[in-house]
């Protein structure tokens, strides 16, 4: 199978982002697949171009048997430059596929979100090549940002990517989406049951049981030399909500273990600053907030760590689950888990050894003390947390549900209406 993936935001393990696509294509090539993404040098996180282009507009790398090629789209932070990145990713994906690859066969084509300008480019490429068109919703857009206040149902956007998204779930041969309950939403919306497939996030077990040592993580880590450290990793922004994790490690501080127990919250986002700021105010000492690591970092970062943390905003949208790459590499680590959140919308989390759920800064703040106090309980934890995400959420797992699924879809003569 000759598969392409259309992806604004796909990046490498060198990258400090997510790399589901890149895990996804590994898989597929090693099962025999040819895999090209499309998508951008640009990382806003890291606020530069990740590869360098030499004056011209697209790069096309082979990186471990995948064929990347990297689009010189406009630069962005927030406001209207993100929608001229969008835009540009749009026009250079579709006129760089067809000036590189113009005569090249495609059996099946990945358009995926965040933004739906990339699906929609997948989509025409798809019609240009005659291939299998599948539609992968990353994000529920508008839905997020109706359930986070930032727009109105009703609203003309919202009206506007309603019908982009219905288009996107009809045109498409499958639609993969990464919550377990948005199956229920895509069908909410006039969509059969069989045109769905769950892929959730997922982890290469691998690299965390044949850790890299890493000298630049070694030396962030000496300052905490000697300290029970729970870590948080990724975005801080709206979702993430961690205003709650500032308010947890005041609440370790004053039960008189702050100078014993410290947070680490390592990432970059809208209110990166804004959350030291309020921590600085308040006194809190035994928080530091680092910058990104590389992705291929992580497994040593987090190997340093005694537990792990995620809070998650108390929001409508949630409904539907969530599926966020920190949850898979925190539990491939073995870490133990403080998950700050509405126990009613996390499901199974709630039933794993090791994993804390609650709403309430005391009740967690116990657990983190109890553990402190009894850590041999932690490698108890971690065996259960690890042979969790091995069965169910390790990329051979879930590459080869797609893998099937897309073989089947190509062998069909049909497509499933």
């Amino acid at each position: 199978m000759n598969i392409w993936i259309f992806n604004h935001y796909a990046k490498t393990p060198l990258q400090s982002t997510g790399t589901r696509h890149y895990e996804m294509a590994k898989y597929l090539v090693s099962r025999g697949c040819k895999v090209t993404i499309f998508t951008s040098s640009y990382s806003a996180a890291q606020n530069c171009y990740v590869v360098d282009h030499d004056n011209e507009k697209f790069r096309v790398e082979n990186i471990e048997g995948i064929r990347f090629v990297w689009l010189k789209t406009t630069p962005y932070q927030r406001g209207i430059t993100r929608i001229l990145s969008f835009a540009s990713y749009y026009y250079y994906s579709i006129k760089f596929a067809k000036k590189i690859f113009g005569n090249e066969r495609a059996d099946l084509i990945l358009g995926s979100t965040v933004h739906p300008l990339a699906a929609l480019a997948a989509y025409k490429i798809s019609k240009k090549k005659k291939a299998k068109f599948y539609f992968e919703e990353r994000d529920l857009w508008p839905q997020t940002f109706i359930d986070f206040g930032k727009i109105k149902q009703k609203h003309p956007i919202s009206k506007l990517l309603f019908k982009i998204e219905k288009f996107l779930y009809n045109k498409s041969d499958m639609n993969i989406v990464l919550f377990d309950k948005a199956v229920d939403y895509v069908q909410s919306k006039g969509i059969r049951k069989e045109k769905i497939i769950h892929i959730p996030n997922g982890v290469n077990i691998n690299v965390f049981k044949e850790i890299v040592p890493s000298e630049s993580i070694d030396e962030l880590y000496k300052q905490f030399e000697g300290k029970f450290t729970i870590i948080y990793t990724g975005s801080h922004g709206l979702a993430n909500d961690l205003d709650k994790l500032i308010n947890l490690a005041e609440s370790v501080s004053l039960s008189g273990y702050g100078e014993n127990i410290h947070f680490v919250s390592v990432g970059s986002g809208a209110l990166k600053e804004k959350l030291k700021s309020k921590a600085l105010d308040k006194g809190i000492n035994n928080i530091t907030f680092l910058d990104p690591v590389r992705k291929v970092e992580v497994p040593y970062l987090l190997s340093k760590a005694d537990m792990s943390y995620i809070s998650i905003l108390d929001s409508p949208l949630y409904k539907w689950g969530f599926s966020m790459n920190k949850l898979y590499d925190y539990m491939a680590a073995g870490l133990p888990m403080i998950m700050h959140a509405n126990p009613k919308i996390v499901g199974e989390y709630n039933h794993i050894e090791g994993v804390f759920v609650s709403m309430e800064t005391d009740v967690l703040t116990k657990h983190i003390l109890t553990l402190y106090n009894n850590q041999e309980k932690i490698l108890n934890y971690s065996r259960g947390i690890k042979e969790h995400v091995e069965s169910n959420y390790s990329w051979d797992v879930l590459g080869e549900r797609l893998y099937n699924n897309m073989l089947h879809d190509i062998k069909s003569d049909t497509k499933v209406k």
